[in-house]
């Protein structure tokens, strides 16, 4: 009896043993798979997380240029529409996280831009500062600027669910709810934050874009405060107020860049530093508290549980990386365009106009010989007695014959007096015919013309004998042939040379007024000090934008002021393309011809070209006629330079002498006029180039051929 309660009491024993252990067991076996479920939903949470910080440098995406209501109200919309066309991504065709760099790039380069203006010549233009701060405004305006409207987006648009349910929810939860539902976003959990401050944005900055006014004079220590070097990159610091000297400030126009770690992945980030960043750097926002947005997220899904249908919570946080180098931008303003206007005209309020004729004028080509009686015989006196009856050029031999006449009144002059005597023949009755107390004029190139200072009308009137006795051709008067599209000196040249195959006088019109150049053509290539005697009245040759940079970098008087409007010039197409070298600069210029009377434009095409081309050629983003430059300038002037013997009546033109030795306007004015009007970059506008050339020349006759 006593071993049979023993055994039965062991069965016992060993029965709620086993039962405990199957209990234990069981226990354990569904701990181990909440915390296998729990570990299964924490790494789903973090997949999606991190396809969050990856995505989000794409969508969301701010909604400025394409269909549908804009993410902006205006003005900034307009603002940004007009300004930031060309650093949008092209993937999502709109701003975006990874470009909005670029956006704070523009800005910057548009406020350095400003504030160097006319430095160490005139004080920065005030609507260039003011066209600055516009821009930042629209980067950092509390209420519907840029910065807040994307960190709004980044944060609470149903694009970063989507974003985290497109890899988190793949994952099937095989241990929490096998069969059930997976990871699914708790849109509410969303969160930003504002992490790696003073790391490097995606935007990259070198001393080759920034105005050496700028670096040299107003903020020497720029590049070294701003940025941070990476890898042999040098990247503008991100979530540290950009300091630009009378544009920025902390208060009302902050500028500051997004650390989006370039050359990295984006990766989990610890919760407690994801708190302790949650603050912005650039606080102040009406719907999310900040003007800059963020590079760091805070996801958070859940999945039920099988067996209590209770929903179990995982978090994650996780930092951006741009480590695709595409995904890197050169500080630039890739919208930008350079007006160039071969013509004088107003500083452009609208479209590009122009004054005067522009395009060229008309006058005649030369066309007679260069031999006549001027440039030879007259260059030297001819006597000649009066009516022409007698003439020599040794006045002796007339004199002497005057003298035999005073003192041998009746007696016929001797033979060897007559065949002293140059004509007009018979030369006996010439002899015959002077008077022994008669005068004589002296005929010179001076007076041998109606229209000559002190002209001798036997002189004039006497022409035809003096041609016939000494073999020479008088003027033939020959006008030649029409010639068009003429520079203002051109015209002048004409002017004055072509009357003189008819003996003169030249009478120049059409290139005097009260304006203080006189009347202005464009412009053609040409040497802007003088030219040689040997040149054509249409001197000018068809010019580049090259050619006509080059004639006054090459003309010493102009070359100081001249290399200095070229260098911004250069910095301005650099500006636009970054990468661009000065020799592919001078190959653009080089290859660009630019007629008189026309307009061009520099730019740059979406696959990152440069071109020059006409206004009905451009692309949407640059708006032709509506050119507000907000800079000051230089007009580089060469002149006033006296047209006489430098550009017109130089000596031997034409094979004559002269052609003129009475000389018409004295002073007259030629001018060679390169003007530079910087812009900002506001509104993608870089600057408008002009060149011209005026002469301000009146009607005194040019006189006395010779």
């Amino acid at each position: 009896m006593t071993m049979k309660r023993r055994k039965g009491a062991t069965l016992a024993l060993v029965a709620a043993l086993t039962l405990f252990i199957i209990v234990i067991g069981v226990g354990f076996f569904f701990l181990v798979k909440m915390l296998g479920g729990g570990r299964e939903l924490q790494h789903a949470v973090d997949a999606g997380n991190l396809n969050v910080a990856k995505q989000s440098m794409r969508r969301p995406f701010l909604r400025i240029f394409g269909n549908g209501t804009p993410d902006l109200n205006e003005p900034f919309h307009t603002i940004a529409k007009n300004n930031f066309m060309q650093a949008k991504d092209p993937a999502v065709g709109e701003l975006d996280l990874l470009t909005y760099n670029r956006a704070v790039g523009q800005a910057l380069l548009v406020s350095v831009n400003a504030i160097s203006d006319g430095y160490g010549f005139e004080p920065a233009n005030p609507i260039g500062i003011a066209n600055a701060k516009t821009l930042i405004n629209c980067l950092s305006d509390p209420d519907n600027g840029l910065g807040v409207t994307l960190a709004e987006k980044l944060k609470n648009d149903i694009q970063q669910d989507l974003n985290f349910s497109q890899v988190a929810s793949v994952t099937p939860m095989k241990m929490l709810n096998p069969g059930g539902n997976n990871a699914a976003a708790e849109s509410g959990q969303k969160d930003i934050a504002y992490m790696a401050r003073n790391f490097g944005t995606n935007l990259t900055i070198g001393q080759m874009v920034l105005p050496t006014e700028y670096t040299n004079f107003i903020d020497p220590g720029f590049l070294g405060g701003n940025t941070v070097n990476k890898k042999g990159s040098v990247y503008v610091k991100g979530y540290s107020l950009i300091n630009i000297p009378g544009i920025t400030n902390s208060g009302s126009h902050p500028l500051m860049g997004v650390p989006l770690r370039p050359q990295e992945k984006p990766h989990l980030v610890a919760n407690p530093d994801f708190k302790d960043n949650m603050t912005s750097p650039l606080p102040g926002g009406s719907q999310v508290d900040t003007r800059v947005p963020p590079n760091a997220f805070h996801s958070a899904g859940s999945s039920q549980e099988l067996k209590t249908t209770q929903r179990t919570l995982a978090r994650s946080c996780a930092i951006v990386g741009s480590v695709d180098i595409k995904g890197e931008f050169s500080a630039s303003i890739p919208c930008g365009y350079i007006v160039v206007a071969n013509g004088y005209g107003p500083i452009p309020s609208g479209p590009v106009a122009f004054d005067g004729p522009a395009a060229g004028m008309t006058d005649q080509a030369y066309g007679g010989g260069p031999t006549d009686i001027f440039s030879d015989l007259l260059m030297s006196p001819v006597y000649v007695t009066p009516g022409g009856n007698a003439m020599d050029t040794n006045l002796q031999d007339i004199l002497a014959i005057q003298q035999h006449k005073q003192q041998h009144p009746g007696e016929p002059v001797p033979q060897n007096l007559v065949n002293n005597l140059d004509g007009p023949s018979p030369k006996q009755a010439a002899a015959d015919s002077i008077s022994a107390d008669g005068g004589v004029s002296t005929c010179t190139n001076l007076n041998s013309t109606p229209t000559a200072p002190r002209p001798d009308r036997n002189c004039y009137e006497n022409l035809q004998k003096m041609a016939t006795t000494y073999g020479f051709n008088l003027p033939d008067g020959s006008s030649g042939s029409t010639l068009t599209g003429l520079m203002a000196v051109e015209k002048y040249k004409a002017q004055v040379i072509n009357p003189r195959p008819g003996g003169g006088p030249a009478i120049v019109t059409g290139l005097y007024n009260n304006t203080p150049y006189g009347v202005c053509t464009g412009m053609k290539q040409f040497t802007l000090g003088g030219i040689s005697h040997t040149e054509p009245i249409t001197f000018g040759k068809t010019p580049t934008i090259a050619n006509l940079i080059g004639s006054f970098t090459q003309y010493s008087p102009t070359q100081p002021l001249g290399n200095i409007v070229k260098s911004q010039i250069y910095l301005k197409i650099r500006q636009i393309r970054p990468e661009t070298s000065n020799n592919e600069i001078d190959e653009l210029l080089a290859s660009s011809p630019m007629p008189m009377g026309q307009v061009r434009y520099i730019w740059m095409d979406d696959s990152r070209t440069l071109r020059v081309s006409a206004k009905n050629s451009l692309p949407s983003w640059i708006k032709g006629d509506a050119v507000f430059p907000d800079g000051t300038g230089h007009e580089v002037v060469a002149g006033p330079i006296t047209g006489n013997r430098n550009f017109v009546n130089i000596e031997q033109e034409q094979g004559y002498p002269s052609p003129w030795d009475c000389f018409g306007s004295d002073p007259d004015e030629v001018r060679s006029i390169m003007n530079w009007r910087r812009s900002s970059g506001f509104n993608c506008l870089q600057g408008v180039l002009r060149f011209s050339n005026c002469v301000k020349a009146n009607t005194n006759p040019w006189d006395c051929p010779c």
